[in-house]
């Protein structure tokens, strides 16, 4: 377990704060689904790990960070959340119940984060005033991550080292009632993902494919890779055309 707690705590860290934007976000790699997928190689179940991510996937699908406030961190939500899911074998749809309150969670390490480390940029302002490069990169690529490793990994090194077994027996002491509600409350989750997702859609150059996307799943009972391939190809034109009326 001590293997298991170093290694989630050091991957919340590092697609929270430590990864380049690029792989982070451009790659996904701080998504819950991802998430799912590496959670799932390390305890030897892929598939139960895609499950359990794709669940907290949907809920988190359109969330968006505006004037850079997040109402819940995913990262954290997704690989913590998972990975207690796991070790306590909890099923799929419960999974969520369980990463949103460690979102929040993220939600308060992110904003340790942001609060401590503008010491940082001041002192990276005086290295800048004085013409010292060299102190300026330290600043930047290094001491920036003192208080994110603190706010980030001790807290999902603690939760997976000690809180799995007693994570588990706390489930199991809850009545079935209540494990029910949460189950429901999981399978509802995901309709406030995909209603932010819709608010994002909401524009007239994208409506149409969404009236597509519709139509092949709901009518013409379409998977959803033949859906996102179809997608692919409308949205290539789309693309080409509008490049062309604005030459």
């Amino acid at each position: 377990m001590l293997g298991y707690a170093i290694v989630i705590g050091l991957l919340c860290w590092l697609v929270s704060s430590a990864f380049p934007m690029w792989l982070r976000w451009s790659c996904y790699f701080g998504a819950p689904l991802v998430a799912g997928l590496v959670c799932g190689v390390m305890f030897g179940n892929i598939s139960y790990g895609l499950q359990v991510g794709a669940t907290i996937q949907m809920a988190y699908i359109g969330l968006l960070a505006v004037g850079g406030s997040l109402p819940n961190e995913m990262a954290i939500a997704g690989y913590l959340g998972v990975a207690m899911t796991m070790i306590a074998g909890l099923d799929a749809s419960t999974g969520l119940a369980v990463a949103t309150p460690l979102g929040l969670l993220g939600v308060l390490c992110q904003s340790a984060k942001m609060s401590l480390n503008p010491i940082w940029v001041h002192k990276a302002d005086e290295y800048a005033a004085q013409g010292n490069i060299r102190g300026i990169k330290i600043m930047n690529l290094f001491a920036s991550q003192i208080f994110p490793f603190i706010t980030y990994f001790i807290p999902a090194f603690l939760c997976v080292y000690l809180g799995g077994a007693y994570f588990e027996s706390f489930m199991n002491a809850i009545p079935p009632q209540i494990t029910s509600i949460l189950q429901l409350i999981g399978r509802m989750m995901p309709a406030l993902g995909l209603a932010m997702l819709m608010q994002v859609l909401n524009k007239k150059t994208t409506i149409p494919f969404l009236i597509f996307g519709f139509v092949m799943a709901a009518y013409l009972g379409m998977d959803t890779t033949s859906i996102a391939l179809v997608g692919c190809g409308l949205a290539i034109l789309h693309f080409f055309y509008m490049k062309k009326e604005s030459e």
